[in-house]
């Protein structure tokens, strides 16, 4: 064999080797993304079922809570955020919300509304570092009714909402999440931010009785809006000592009442203290997994408590 053959040889070999040293490399690229692709996907199964699991543990604290309890406060076990729980690979933490110590936004399509506006009033005028967005409660209850007539100038229906770019109508029935408010006229994003968290949206049909706010777990923003006559030191006096000495019976509700808390307009029958709607808040951490819980717990007066709702968000 002369030079110059066996010079291409050596340039073959060297190409031959060359692509199988480049083959090697994408096989042990491809196998190492796919074991990390079957670790990260058997990361966010197993936080899945311990996001199940954590469903079913708060429901068993709710069924202990109701043997044990008549009334719903703070200082319960079920009320206590957890901020770090071990499990298999990874943590959880999280805390239980009472969305009966929230105002309940489809209160304000029952036939009694009125009150309730002027509760919704109280709130939005508290709420502290925002401007009071006005007549946000007019195209609120435009946006839950159930027809297409503006209850008055500065209602908003489906000819407000239409010309928007993108374009949407009215939902004209009761708010299923609270970040609809987003979508109403009026909202803006500094209101939503302060709103948000004192709100719940909690089934509510026509016809059947409001859902009552619980003095136990209120915030004290909600107790405030209760009345425009609120005795501001009163109020701070029964939110210092409801945690040790929270309201348990009708009786400790008419004893608040008598004691001018709030204005004349506050009824007995709008208080309350026991809850039934609840809202799970949790992380679940499992090796690169997270998965972010947010579960809609109902309690009756009487059987078991119930996943209304249940929605997880994997990252």
């Amino acid at each position: 064999m002369n030079a110059r053959n066996r010079g291409v040889a050596l340039i073959t070999a060297l190409l031959v080797v060359a692509i199988a040293a480049l083959a090697a490399t994408a096989l042990l690229s491809s196998t190492s993304l796919a074991i990390h692709r079957t670790a990260a996907l058997r990361d966010s199964e197993q936080a899945w079922w311990v996001a199940r699991g954590v469903d079913a543990w708060i429901l068993g604290i709710f069924a202990t809570d109701a043997q044990e309890s008549r009334h719903d406060s703070l200082d319960e076990v079920w009320a206590q955020p957890v901020d770090y729980l071990p499990v298999e690979q990874g943590f959880v933490r999280g805390r239980v919300e009472d969305l009966n110590g929230r105002f309940n936004l489809n209160n304000l399509r029952l036939p009694q509304a009125e009150t309730y506006r002027a509760q919704f009033r109280n709130l939005l005028r508290n709420l502290p570092e925002v401007d009071e967005p006005l007549g946000l409660d007019d195209a609120i209850q435009d946006w839950i009714d159930d027809n297409q007539n503006p209850g008055s100038m500065n209602g908003a229906e489906d000819g407000e909402y239409l010309s928007l770019t993108p374009p949407y109508r009215a939902a004209d029935r009761p708010f299923t999440v609270v970040s609809e408010l987003r979508a109403i006229r009026g909202m803006t994003p500094a209101v939503y931010d302060k709103l948000a968290p004192l709100v719940a949206a909690l089934p509510a049909k026509t016809g059947a009785p409001a859902t009552k706010v619980n003095v136990n777990t209120a915030p004290i923003e909600v107790l405030r809006a209760l009345s425009a006559d609120t005795d501001e030191a009163k109020l701070a006096a029964f939110e210092q000592r409801r945690r040790e000495e929270p309201v348990k019976s009708p009786g400790d509700v008419n004893k608040l009442i008598e004691d001018r808390v709030w204005g004349a307009d506050v009824k007995a029958e709008l208080l309350d203290y026991k809850s039934h709607f609840f809202q799970i808040q949790g992380e679940i951490f499992v090796g690169s997994s997270r998965v972010a819980l947010y579960s809609l717990i109902h309690r009756p007066d009487s059987g078991p408590a119930v996943v209304l709702a249940h929605s997880a968000e994997a990252e």
